[in-house]
């Protein structure tokens, strides 16, 4: 697993790989305080994970969040928040964040939450999610086989092991997301994941 820190502090950096290290044996893990280092490290490794201090982001207006995404689009990205602000947790969804982690978590959440977005699912603490806006659309205005599409992309599972698991073909994976994500109301992945999560 491969995961670049980009913290506003060197000393949060330094404790959690400290920590990270002890409980996730082989973690590559590095992290910086300096934009143009940050920008090195994911050229070398553009499909890291790479866990964020939010109040960078906040202070940069989702800027730098969109522009990692468009120069790396295989990233997967955790963002760590001070605190709880429903509409904030909205925007990160929107900008296909992976997670969020509460910045005075115990080690151990940060380690399982980096764990599950190296398989590729989404975790949002459940306590900050709950406030978020619901969709104006409900589940039961899926098909049967959206339902089961929709339940393995919130799984963490890529289009082709939906392909795999309904024994259909990838083109018909993409057409059944398309359909449900406007039938829900979201724009990508992690927000469709994130609302089969709530109303499961």
């Amino acid at each position: 697993m491969r995961v670049i820190m980009f913290d506003r502090q060197s000393i949060f950096i330094h404790g959690a790989i400290n920590s990270l290290q002890v409980l996730i044996p082989g973690i590559n893990i590095s992290g910086t305080s300096q934009t143009d280092e940050l920008w090195a490290l994911l050229a070398e490794s553009p499909a890291s994970i790479v866990m964020i201090d939010g109040g960078v982001i906040q202070n940069d207006g989702m800027a730098l969040l969109e522009e990692m995404l468009m120069r790396f689009p295989a990233l997967r990205l955790v963002v760590v928040l001070n605190k709880k602000e429903p509409r904030w947790v909205e925007q990160l969804m929107q900008c296909n964040v992976m997670a969020i982690i509460p910045r005075n978590a115990r080690p151990e959440r940060f380690s399982a939450v980096l764990e599950s977005v190296a398989r590729g699912m989404v975790c949002f603490p459940r306590e900050w999610v709950a406030h978020a806006s619901p969709s104006p659309q409900e589940l039961s205005s899926l098909s049967e086989r959206q339902l089961d599409v929709l339940k393995l992309l919130a799984a963490g599972e890529s289009n082709k092991g939906i392909s795999r698991a309904l024994n259909i073909s990838t083109g018909t994976v993409k057409a059944h997301l398309e359909a449900l994500f406007r039938r829900l109301d979201v724009k990508n992945r992690t927000q469709a994941a994130m609302l089969y999560t709530r109303a499961a």
